[in-house]
């Protein structure tokens, strides 16, 4: 919502300057910001309007104006901490335009009276048991499962936790220890019911979902109160007997947990407003503070010694050795509810991500020159720390193309594993792929690349600005930034669109997936009007271990594959704002816009000019294809065997025939007197498949169009009707002759006029006689040696020099069946789509010792095509017995439990067309 419109804020103000030599370049730039202040204004008054419900009754920024989404809230009308930060910096934006930083003290006082847990002056405690916490013993240890079906935990103590070194310090500069962060995640019009206990006279209660391990999605999430009487849930014990299992029916309780990327934004936002002329030292105060707790966020999840895990053993730290300088996933805190509640807890979290680092707000909390130093004693020490530590966390990230890999773990699948051999290291933490959640892998989204990147580019910004151009610090976030922005902008694209094959991989003027490498060449068609940027990343390798930057190897071997361009305004934003700024620091470094510069102030501007076009009168937005929609309707959402319970609308868990978040209430009543329609059709975009003598169309549904038109040309020859009146969105042209290349376009029509689709060429060809040799990787996702799920993860390589039609190839997984049961397979994820993936059990007649049945996987035509050596990328299965018993995998031929990353491995066996291509039968 909110994060699309400050895209008009980065680019202005950063180009009028004192150099006057350089007058006529300023005059254009302030024409362009004059521009773009106006454009804000107007977008920030469509944001405003109560008519276009961006806000609450009770002036709440919901998430999105839609009710229908799973994105990480399941419902729009809930609100976020993200959103929240994102209001800030608007009405930053606003009071740097008109001078009225009124607004910024108002959002500040909204988000401070209704999402971080505080009595804010009105009485009500929303941490009432707080006082009650032992530092010394900050909470009770239980393990992380990677399943939601693994659930609920047992809280074992298994690992004592470490003391927490910054209690006493916080009661000392504020009198208290009641977190001054944002809970992450609040039911902003009490729509599932379970309402505010703790203030009711507040609608917007606070709730959240994920609990359950990192293969729980939003759409396996179950949506709770955060304050838990029991009144809800389970009879006797609410909801927290789905999450962590006790000798005891749990107690009533409150609970919170933070984004610590939204708060380090808010202490961002604060910066940039005191840059901009904000003086109240009020607010500015509350933003010092935010950032005081917020270093809750670098520690370990139980306090335990940075490194101490690796191999197997943690250490319970006893101060700041359990400090990792960097921003992990959340903290999280909470207390007793009711008579007997006199007990409280906090914990940290124990893996760090890349797209949740703020350099920004370190430098702020720390540095003299940004103003916001906290309290506390050890505050600007640890903001210190924590600048240059993010800063190097970036550089031992990057990857050889430009990209930022995922981040570190300081315990290993949530439990303190021994790391895996060849495991590299930061700081004696273990590299992740995808830090925290794996449905889908965290990394793989380019929003995470944009948002963090920005605030290198600030970071550089502020850097060079200053005249520090020698320091580590300054070397650090110029070379990340600079090679990212290159790595990026040769997938970003105006006024034309990218050319992908249908598993989303960029494609070269040869027709060849583009698979890393720096100075892609991505085929284009023209696109008048459009904006493209990349949706997504698959990786290859880790990065090399960190020994500090003077010995940084630039990652040699640690790749990026770029993906499924998009048209996503929220990441644009984030985008142009990095381009901004980096090229705002190249000439604060120089004095001039370097080459490199100029090009990336040149693109930003670009992008502005054409997302304002998808200015709609009520924001600027786009329409987005998803593949993973049908999991509105598909997704089993795990409730134990023998739980049951009621929602706060007072459904009942577990729910038959509808969802878990029930029913929304009947939109209000309106009446219409329809109008003739004087639009052309909207955009549709073809793609077009080759075929055996034919060529296989389909496009998108252009809105308001009463029919189609498919037109073909031949050799840039004029363009020639194939059919009209269509009213289907495909079409085979079974005339075409194969090694021809045809040119089509498809027209939509309606009484006011038409509209061009892209154009796509395609060569129809004879199928090839399909051979072909393939390797399969393998890794072990977690299962042990006994247990009732078993899951085998594979990743499938064309190893020969000719595509691999996917739907002739067939992987088996080899093991001991141990019963009679019948068996059930779930694809947890997979790169190429969970619903192109297919399996069944085969019995192996005769049995051999180690094998009985084997699982066999295959794939639908949906998956296409292999290219010579590219990759499925992961594919994640899991199979259990029907009765859930235990598989004993000692003696499986397929099991090995110490291939934890992907391995090739023989004793899983590939065939295409029936004949064996990859591994060894038992």
């Amino acid at each position: 919502m909110l994060a699309g419109t400050v895209m008009l804020t980065g680019y202005t103000g950063l180009w009028a300057g004192p150099q006057t030599a350089y007058a006529e370049e300023q005059t254009v730039d302030a024409q362009a910001d004059g521009i773009n202040e106006v454009r804000f204004l107007q977008l920030y008054d469509q944001l405003k309007d109560p008519a276009n419900g961006y806000f609450s009754p009770e002036g709440i920024p919901y998430h999105s104006i839609e009710t229908l989404m799973s994105e990480a809230p399941d419902y729009g009308h809930m609100t976020t901490s993200e959103a929240y930060s994102y209001w800030l910096w608007l009405e930053t934006m606003y009071g740097h335009y008109t001078g009225d930083w009124s607004k910024l003290e108002a959002a500040w006082d909204s988000m401070e009276k209704y999402i971080i847990p505080v009595n804010e002056g009105d009485g009500k405690e929303e941490q009432p048991t707080m006082s009650y916490y032992n530092p010394n013993s900050p909470a009770t240890y239980a393990a992380e499962k990677p399943f939601p079906d693994q659930y609920p935990s047992a809280i074992n103590g298994q690992y004592a936790a470490g003391k927490d070194p910054l209690d006493a310090e916080l009661k000392a500069s504020y009198g208290n220890n009641q977190t001054y962060l944002m809970h992450w995640l609040l039911d902003v019009d009490n729509w599932y019911g379970y309402g505010n206990l703790l203030n009711p006279n507040h609608t917007a209660a606070y709730v959240n979902t994920f609990q359950r391990g990192e293969q729980e999605s939003v759409w396996e999430a179950i949506p709770h109160p955060s304050q838990d009487n029991k009144t809800f849930g389970k009879t006797g014990e609410g909801f927290m007997s789905l999450f962590t299992k006790e000798t005891q029916a749990p107690a009533a309780q409150w609970r919170y947990t933070n984004a610590t990327d939204a708060d380090a934004r808010a202490v961002q936002v604060l910066y940039w407003a005191k840059e901009m002329g904000y003086t109240n030292t009020a607010y500015l105060d509350k933003a010092k503070k935010m950032g005081d707790y917020l270093r809750y966020g670098m520690h370990d999840k139980y306090f335990q010694k940075i490194g101490s895990a690796k191999n197997g053993t943690p250490t319970a730290g006893t101060g700041k050795d359990s400090n990792m300088y960097l921003m992990a996933w959340y903290t999280s805190w909470g207390g007793g509810l009711g008579e007997g509640g006199n007990w409280a807890w906090r914990i940290g979290a124990s893996h760090t991500h890349q797209a949740y680092q703020n350099p920004v707000a370190a430098y702020a909390l720390s540095d003299p020159a940004g103003g916001l130093i906290p309290k506390s004693t050890t505050a600007k020490a640890d903001w210190n720390a924590s600048l240059k530590r993010q800063l190097e966390f970036y550089t031992w990230l990057q990857s050889h193309e430009g990209a930022i890999g995922g981040g570190a773990t300081n315990s290993f699948d949530g439990s303190y594993k021994a790391y895996p051999a060849g495991t590299s290291t930061f700081y004696d933490m273990a590299y992740q792929e995808a830090p925290v959640y794996r449905d889908p892998d965290s990394n793989t989204w380019f929003g995470f690349q944009a948002w963090s990147l920005e605030r290198v580019a600030e970071m550089y910004y502020i850097l060079a600005e200053s005249g520090d151009l020698s320091s580590e610090n300054f070397q650090m976030a110029k070379k990340v930034i600079t090679k990212w922005v290159d790595w990026a902008k040769d997938y970003v694209f105006v006024d034309e669109r990218p050319v992908t094959d249908a598993q989303g991989y960029y494609l070269n003027a040869a027709g060849q997936r583009i698979l890393g490498g720096t100075n892609a060449q991505v085929a284009t068609t023209p696109a008048p009007g459009e904006f493209w940027i990349p949706g997504s990343q698959e990786w290859q390798g880790q990065p090399d271990k960190w020994n500090g930057f003077s010995s940084f190897t630039n990652n040699p071997n640690f790749h990026v594959v770029t993906k499924d361009p998009a048209q996503d305004t929220g990441v644009l934003g984030s985008y142009i704002k990095a381009l901004t700024f980096f090229a705002a620091g190249t000439q604060a470094e120089s004095g001039v816009l370097s080459a490199k510069g100029q090009e990336a102030k040149d693109v930003a501007e670009k992008l502005l000019n054409t997302a304002w076009d998808y200015n709609d009168g009520v924001g600027i937005v786009t329409e987005e294809v998803r593949k993973d929609y049908f999991r509105f309707f598909a997704k089993e959402i795990y409730i134990p065997a023998n739980w049951t319970g009621t929602f706060g609308q007072g459904n009942t868990i577990p729910v038959t025939a509808v969802n878990t978040a029930g029913e929304s209430a009947p939109s209000a009543q309106a009446s219409a007197t329809p109008q003739a329609g004087t639009s052309v059709p909207g955009v549709l975009t073809l793609t077009g498949t080759a075929g055996n003598i034919q060529a296989v169309l389909t496009w998108t549904a252009s809105t308001g169009a009463a029919s189609y038109k498919v037109q073909r040309s031949v050799a840039g020859g004029a363009y020639a009707d194939l059919a009209t009146g269509l009213t289907t969105l495909t079409y085979t042209d079974a005339t075409a002759v194969n090694g021809t290349a045809y040119n089509y376009r498809v027209v939509a029509v309606n009484a006011s006029g038409q509209t061009l689709s892209n154009v796509v060429t395609v060569t129809p060809t004879a199928p090839p006689v399909t051979t072909g040799a393939l390797e399969v990787q393998y890794r072990n996702g977690g299962s042990g040696m006994s247990g009732n799920a078993v899951t085998p993860q594979f990743n499938v390589k064309n190893t020969g020099t000719t595509a691999v039609d996917l739907s002739q190839v067939k992987v088996r997984y080899y093991f001991t069946k141990d019963s009679a049961s019948d068996l059930s397979f779930w694809c947890d994820y997979a790169q190429i789509g969970s619903a192109n993936v297919e399996a069944h059990f085969v019995t192996v007649d005769p049995a051999k010792g180690t094998a009985d049945t084997y699982l066999e996987i295959g794939f639908k035509s949906g998956a296409g095509s292999l290219a010579a050596g590219a990759e499925t990328g992961i594919i994640q299965g899991r199979f259990s017995k029907n009765n859930w018993t235990n598989f004993d995998q000692t003696n499986d031929y397929s099991f090995d439990a110490t291939k934890t990353a992907f391995t090739a491995w023989n004793k899983v066996t590939a065939y295409i067309g029936g004949v064996n291509a990859w591994g060894i039968e038992p």
